[in-house]
């Protein structure tokens, strides 16, 4: 059963959708705004992890009692798999920049193998899951889960490629007015300068 953790997708999103602090500001207000960052960011994971299952839930038709066993299996199991998730993505950017860096062939081949590890880990936690989840769920509800996972996780990629975009306009924005009112003090500069120059001859 395949689990693309939609979770670590949103912890993503969360930090993407939040504009950065404009240039020059002191490192005080730097660790302020990441400090509120880390809350709105977990305040959102929290609210889609609640929506999440209870469409879950909704979608398999899950009364009370199953839903009690289902989520006792199926919640830590997508915490390991998160946990997995990230590690693996942080373990292939690494191999990314060694190739681009000059590492050495054994380099490439502990950074590589440690990529396919953490693959293989992932796939035996998702195959856990599946094995443990049959006593629970019937094939027509495990049919569910695969589809509901699937387009429940590319809403959230949408969502994630839309807040990108929102915070790369801004941030355009910002550098925009950024300029702008440079050319305006250069233009105020000049003026001086010219005027100064001026009152001198």
């Amino acid at each position: 059963m395949k689990f693309v953790l939609s979770l670590l997708i949103v912890s993503t999103l969360s930090a993407a959708s939040l504009v950065p602090a404009a240039f020059g500001q002191a490192s005080a207000d730097s660790a302020a705004r990441a400090t509120r960052e880390q809350t709105i960011r977990q305040a959102l994971i929290q609210k889609i992890e609640q929506a999440k299952y209870q469409k879950l839930k909704d979608a398999l038709a899950l009364d009370d009692a199953t839903a009690q066993k289902f989520f006792s299996i199926y919640k830590p199991a997508e915490q390991d798999i998160q946990s997995l998730v990230k590690q693996r993505n942080d373990a292939m950017k690494a191999l990314a920049e060694a190739t681009q860096n000059g590492a050495t062939d054994a380099q490439l081949a502990t950074l590589a193998q440690n990529v396919r590890s953490l693959n293989e880990q992932i796939s035996s936690r998702e195959h856990k899951l599946d094995q443990d989840l049959k006593p629970v769920l019937t094939p027509a509800q495990q049919a569910k889960l695969l589809v509901f996972e699937h387009q429940f996780n590319q809403r959230v990629r949408q969502e994630l490629a839309s807040r990108q975009a929102q915070n790369e306009r801004a941030q355009l924005r910002a550098l925009r007015q950024q300029l702008r009112r440079q050319r305006i003090k250069n233009q105020l500069l000049k003026k001086k300068t010219a005027a100064k120059s001026g009152s001198q001859r």
